[in-house]
């Protein structure tokens, strides 16, 4: 049956009134690790125990179909994302096991921000997000599965490795083409590869106190080890725009209305720790390269500088950070930039 386009400003019938799938849509609490999810098949919801597996969803045009149809019409696709479901098994494992293997100030703070009878309690998707930022920093990347006490993990120490040169991995994927690493290969075969992790957030879930947890649990571990080069006392926020970039100040230490002290993130014993790191938020765009032929904001045909060195472009955008190396980089919404 043909669809007829929707005039312009027109309006729905008087009695009409929207409608949701199913009444009463929310199956979960945000505390706990989901146990139940909605499938659609058909165009019809289904209740599901247990957690959705983590997939991404895309669609492919029918072929041979009216356009009107194909717009419409699209059939649904879906591939799984194997690394995150054997993290999350593994993460969980070691959750359940109170952490087994890390060091004593994480430990700690990880029992500060989990404890039920905080003022805010975290979501299960903030716990879980920094949790397996943690498992990787400090156990599966430097090479130290086995101090979580198990012998088998869904994503073994030789995967992590692979994971880490950028080769495809032992377990199943969607092609050989296309497969997940944990780095990003430099175009300069003389270059290191930029290490790469991510959390993947939904709107309005709190990724801001994800950053926050993970640039405290840098800061206060640094503070009490102040040799170590593992955890970072310099931290580069990149913003995707000047409006977010002026709202993550809050990640700022010295920022009056900072995250630590308004969300209790950090306990008294550490808040000195807290002072001795630095947070540098910037604009993604701030990176580009400056032109050959600019002084003091304004480009000048006799001008030509040369292209920036690498130290120079360094220090030039890192100021003090460049004296902190190696730094940890919070890219914000990421997929804008």
């Amino acid at each position: 049956m043909p669809i007829r386009p929707r005039a312009q400003n027109e309006q729905p019938p008087k009695d009409w009134t929207p409608t949701q799938a199913v009444p009463n849509p929310i199956l979960n609490n945000p505390y706990k690790e989901p146990e139940a999810y909605w499938l659609y098949r058909g165009g019809v919801p289904s209740q599901v125990p247990g957690r959705r597996p983590a997939r991404y969803y895309f669609k492919s045009k029918r072929v041979g179909s009216a356009q009107a149809e194909m717009d419409l019409f699209k059939e649904e696709n879906e591939e799984d994302l194997p690394l995150v479901n054997a993290l999350r098994e593994d993460v969980k494992r070691w959750r359940e096991s109170g952490y087994r293997g890390i060091a004593q100030v994480t430990k700690e703070l990880l029992a500060w921000w989990m404890r039920e009878d905080r003022p805010r309690r975290l979501f299960f998707c903030q716990r879980e997000a920094v949790e397996t930022i943690i498992y990787l920093l400090e156990i599966a990347i430097p090479g130290r599965l086995r101090a979580t006490g198990f012998q088998k993990f869904e994503v073994s120490q030789e995967q992590i490795a692979q994971l880490l040169k950028g080769e495809k991995p032992s377990f199943n994927t969607v092609s050989d083409d296309f497969f997940p690493r944990l780095i990003d290969p430099p175009s300069d075969s003389e270059q290191l590869a930029l290490r790469r992790l991510a959390c993947k957030m939904a709107t309005g879930s709190g990724k801001t106190i994800v950053m926050a947890m993970i640039i405290a649990w840098a800061f206060c571990n640094r503070g009490r080890n102040p040799v170590s080069k593992q955890f970072p006392n310099g931290i580069l926020v990149c913003a995707p725009n000047l409006t977010v970039r002026k709202r993550l100040q809050v990640l700022c230490p010295e920022d009056p209305d900072n995250y630590y002290d308004l969300f209790d993130l950090v306990p008294s014993k550490y808040r000195e720790c807290m002072t001795m790191g630095k947070v540098l938020i910037t604009n993604w765009h701030a990176f580009a390269p400056k032109s050959e032929h600019s002084e003091g904001g304004k480009s000048y045909a006799v001008v030509n500088k040369g292209e920036e060195t690498a130290d120079a472009f360094t220090k030039d955008r890192l100021g003090e950070l460049a004296q902190r190396l190696p730094i940890l980089v919070l890219n914000d919404e990421g997929h804008h930039c």
